[in-house]
């Protein structure tokens, strides 16, 4: 069953019938609620027929909804289907603002618990209703059949009043009634969610390409010396947080010349051994990384303390956890274990201190392999009394969405007690399989099936001839397999 909600209806604007997600909120239908997400509360409307109009005018909770669970991988646990009413034959472009509660200042409040990595899927008719939203973490399958994949993407942190949201073409989904949101990261807090979501007929053209190239998301930063404050302007947490204009092309992205959208260490290059250094912590291995993107400093006045020689370092495990940036400038050692260089010494042009500065250097990556963290060690600034950059953005190489799907169910063999399932992999990543026959009670296949190098898909036969009380395949009616991803 779902919510039927009342919503104005407009030439550009697609209304919205109702939604239903893995858990209410703070309420059921009301402050908090999941219907928060689509009623356009909490919206500045200056066009209600355009909601590349659209801005956040309130950072409120009631205006949020936050569902009480984090994404896991290998369950269902965290999804928001959306129903259109009827098939959306003109369906072009939809919308996303993220949590916004408490949010003043990039990086404060609760956006930590907005959605991060999340992969669409749309269907006309789904072979399973999604559940009634309700108090209660229900868990729901886009593979339970007739929902397809429209690719995985990524929706920035909130930024609190003014946040024009991101905008994502959906265009594949035209004739779809339902559109599904599975989010598989928040950025980190204890619950997620998202502020709004809308949909037009009309092409953004700065409308994100699902599944294709992207940025990577960056779980944490680790520098040796916070900069300017701890968690707050001029802190190293600028250089990852939603502190740049964006548009659909990260080349294309643009960044502000105040000092408190940079991050500036307090200390040169040189000064002590291993001094200036900076770590990215992706949350998991990841292996499509295809290029780096940088800006340096940008403050007018401090242009000479953008980093200037630095050297590319990657690791999966480093031997040394790299210290947590602090007031104090702590030195890091790349030759501690686990690293290993990538490339020679690069350089990163000074900035031009305007108010839309380009991006300053641009690195191919895409021999870096699979790798969760990135090193930067910094030889060198441009002659000033700090050294730092603004801001760096990881993207992935163009290919199939990232999200997890089962694509193929081989059952030529299923006589023989062999059933083959192939599902959507990246090379490397290691992932397990369960199986059930009730979809309730589910046991593990294997918890060790690596990636095929080099292959966007990844094939396992399940050869189970029964056994101990256990019927064989060929003898069971039903048979239900699970695939996950296992941190590496």
């Amino acid at each position: 069953m779902l919510l039927a909600i009342a919503y104005s209806c407009h030439a550009a604007v697609i209304p919205i019938f109702g939604i239903e997600a893995f858990h209410q909120g703070d309420s059921l239908d009301a402050n908090g609620s999941v219907l928060r997400a689509i009623d356009a509360s909490g919206m500045s409307i200056p066009d209600s027929n355009d909601p590349s109009t659209w801005t956040v005018s309130s950072n409120a909770w009631v205006d949020d909804w936050q569902g009480f669970a984090l994404p896991t991988a290998g369950t269902n646990n965290t999804w928001a289907v959306i129903d259109l009413g009827a098939p959306a034959a003109n369906i072009e472009t939809m919308y996303l603002w993220n949590v916004q509660e408490g949010i003043t200042a990039p990086g404060n409040g609760q956006w930590a618990r907005g959605s991060n990595e999340l992969e669409v899927f749309y269907a006309t008719a789904p072979t399973i209703a999604p559940p009634a939203t309700s108090g209660a973490i229900t868990p729901y399958d886009f593979t339970s059949g007739g929902w397809t994949s429209a690719g995985a993407t990524v929706l920035f942190s909130g930024g609190g009043v003014g946040d024009t949201g991101q905008s994502y073409d959906l265009s594949d989904a035209a004739g779809a009634r339902y559109i599904g949101l599975k989010l598989l990261s928040n950025h980190g807090g204890d619950r997620t969610g998202f502020a709004e979501i809308a949909f037009t007929d009309v092409v953004d053209a700065n409308a994100i390409t699902l599944g294709e190239e992207g940025p990577i998301p960056i779980a944490e930063v680790f520098a040796f010396h916070q900069g300017d404050s701890f968690d707050g302007n001029g802190s190293i947490l600028r250089v990852s947080d939603n502190s740049i204009n964006t548009t659909a092309d990260p080349a294309a992205w643009t960044h502000s010349n105040a000092w408190a959208d940079d991050w500036q260490g307090f200390q040169v290059p040189g000064a002590t051994e291993n001094g200036t250094w900076v770590v990215l912590d992706l949350g998991k291995t990841v292996s499509n990384i295809n290029s780096m993107l940088l800006w340096n400093v940008n403050e007018v006045a401090a242009l000479d303390r953008g980093m200037n020689e630095f050297i590319i370092h990657t690791a999966t495990t480093p031997t040394v956890t790299p210290p947590v940036a602090s007031g104090v400038a702590t030195p890091y050692d790349f030759s501690s274990g686990g690293w290993t260089a990538f490339g020679g010494t690069q350089t990163l042009a000074q900035a031009g201190g305007t108010a839309n500065e380009p991006v300053s250097g641009t690195y191919d990556l895409s021999g870096i392999g699979p790798t969760r963290y990135i090193g930067i060690q910094i030889l060198s600034n441009h002659g000033g009394t700090r050294v730092g950059f603004a801001h760096v953005v990881l993207l992935s190489a163009a290919g199939p969405a990232q999200g997890l799907e089962i694509v193929e169910i081989d059952v030529s063999e299923y006589s023989e007690d062999r059933i083959g399932i192939t599902w959507r992999s990246r090379p490397g990543q290691m992932y397990g399989l369960n199986v059930s026959s009730d979809l309730t009670n589910w046991l593990e296949v294997s918890d060790n099936l690596i990636g095929e190098a080099g292959q966007e898909t990844t094939t396992f036969v399940d050869v189970d001839s029964g056994g101990a009380g256990t019927p064989a395949i060929s003898e069971q009616p039903r048979r239900y397999y699970q695939i996950f991803e296992i941190s590496n």
